[in-house]
C-alpha cells in the first residue's frame, strides 16, 4: 500500500484483500454480504486476508446500501449507577442474541446535552433508539420523530411519550412507599430529595416527589420537613447531609430518602454519630441496588427491575423493526417495596 504522507498509511480496502487472498474484491463483498454464497476454502482464505490487513468495512455505505445499519443507540442519565449498568446489560443480552450492536450514551441527566447525542446518534442512522425517561428537548422530540425509527423510553410509563415505552409509574413510587411507613405506623416523616433544580430536568424524580407529598396529604399527617442533597451520587457528601436533617429535626421518626445513595449514607453516618436505626429513626429510599441490602441493618427501599427493563425496551425495537405494524405500546414492569431491618412496625397513635 502507497502511503498518504509521512507516518500515515491508506486503510485497507477490498481490493487489497482480495490481492491477498487471490481472489476479485467482487468476491470479497461477496463474502462479506452472502458468506453462503462462496466456497469455505475462498471463505478462509478472505478471513485470513481481512485479519492479517486489519481491514474494516465501510459501515456508512453498507448501511446506506442496505437502508439498516443493525445497530440500536440506548442512552442513560449516569454510568455510575448500577441499576442503569442492568439495564444496558440487558439491552445488550437482547440485542447480541438478535445479531444487532449496541451504542452507548450517557446523557448527565442533562436535556441538552442527551439532545445534542441524538443528533449525534441519529446522524449514523441507527436502525433505533432506547432513552430514558421521557422528558426531552422540543428539538430532540423534532429529530426522533423525524427520524422514522422505533423509540422506546425507559424507566417511565408517562402517556406524554414519542413512541414505545418500559417502565413504571414513577408517581405511584413515592406514593407507595410513604404508605408503606404510614401503614407502619410512621406519622412524622421527612424527606431527603434531591434539588429543585434536579427535578425540573429529571420528570421521573419530580414524579416521585409529587407522590411523596400526596401520600402525606393523603393520610392526613403533618407537613413534611425537606431537605436537598446538590449531588445525590456522592455517598459520603448524601449521609452528612441526611444525618444533620435527622439530627437538626427531632421530631421525626422516618426519613425518606430520593435514592438508595442517600439512604446507605445516612444509615452509614447515623450510626457512626451513635444513632440506633430503626429504634431511633426509621430509613427507607427509593431505589435497591445490591449495597442497600449490605449496609447494616439493610436498607429499606424500592425495588426496580432493572434488567428486566433493558430486555423490554430491546425486545420492544426489534419487535417493531421485524413487524412495522405492531401496536405495542407501553410495558408497566412494576416495582417492589423491600422492607428490611432500617424500619419496623410502630405502635400507632391513637386518634
Amino acid at each position: 500500500m502507497k502511503k498518504r504522507s509521512q507516518g500515515t498509511v491508506n486503510r485497507p480496502n477490498l481490493g487489497d484483500v482480495g490481492r491477498r487472498a487471490g481472489v476479485s474484491a467482487m468476491t470479497v463483498s461477496r463474502a462479506l454480504s452472502q458468506p453462503d454464497k462462496v466456497s469455505g476454502e475462498t471463505l478462509a482464505l478472505i478471513h485470513a486476508a481481512i485479519d492479517e490487513l486489519g481491514y474494516l468495512p465501510n459501515l456508512a455505505a453498507e448501511t446506506l446500501r442496505n437502508n439498516q445499519s443493525r445497530v440500536i443507540v440506548a442512552m442513560v442519565p449516569t454510568i455510575n449507577h448500577s441499576i442503569f449498568s442492568d439495564t444496558v446489560q440487558g439491552i445488550s443480552d437482547v440485542l447480541d442474541e438478535a445479531g444487532y450492536r449496541l451504542l452507548l450514551g450517557n446523557s448527565g441527566y442533562a436535556p441538552d446535552k442527551e439532545e445534542e447525542l441524538v443528533k449525534t446518534f441519529l446522524s449514523h442512522r441507527p436502525d433505533g433508539i432506547i432513552l430514558t425517561g421521557t422528558l426531552h428537548t422540543e428539538t430532540a422530540r423534532r429529530f426522533l420523530k423525524a427520524a422514522a425509527i422505533p423509540v422506546v423510553e425507559m424507566w417511565d410509563i408517562d402517556p406524554d411519550r414519542v413512541d414505545m415505552a418500559v417502565g413504571f409509574d414513577n408517581f405511584k413510587v413515592g406514593h407507595d412507599l410513604v404508605r408503606h411507613l404510614v401503614d407502619r405506623g410512621y406519622r412524622h416523616l421527612g424527606y431527603v430529595s434531591t434539588t429543585f433544580e434536579h427535578e425540573a430536568r429529571e420528570k421521573r424524580a419530580r414524579l416521585r416527589s409529587q407522590g411523596i407529598l400526596s401520600a402525606i396529604e393523603e393520610a392526613g399527617l403533618p407537613p413534611l420537613p425537606r431537605t436537598s442533597v446538590p449531588d445525590p451520587l456522592n455517598i459520603e457528601e448524601c449521609g452528612v447531609i441526611a444525618a444533620d436533617f435527622v439530627a437538626t429535626n427531632p421530631g421525626i421518626d422516618a426519613a425518606v430518602c430520593a435514592n438508595e445513595i442517600i439512604g446507605v449514607g445516612a444509615l452509614v453516618d447515623l450510626q457512626k454519630r451513635g444513632w440506633h436505626v430503626p429504634d431511633d429513626i426509621g430509613i427507607a429510599a427509593i431505589g435497591d441496588a445490591n449495597f442497600a441490602a449490605l449496609a447494616p441493618p439493610g436498607l429499606t427501599t424500592v425495588r426496580f427491575h432493572g434488567y428486566d427493563i433493558g430486555r423490554h425496551a430491546a425486545r420492544l425495537i426489534l419487535s417493531r423493526l421485524q413487524d412495522a405494524s405492531d401496536e405495542t405500546k407501553c410495558i408497566d414492569v412494576g416495582f417492589e417495596v423491600i422492607e428490611r431491618g432500617s424500619t419496623k412496625f410502630l405502635h400507632p397513635e391513637p386518634d
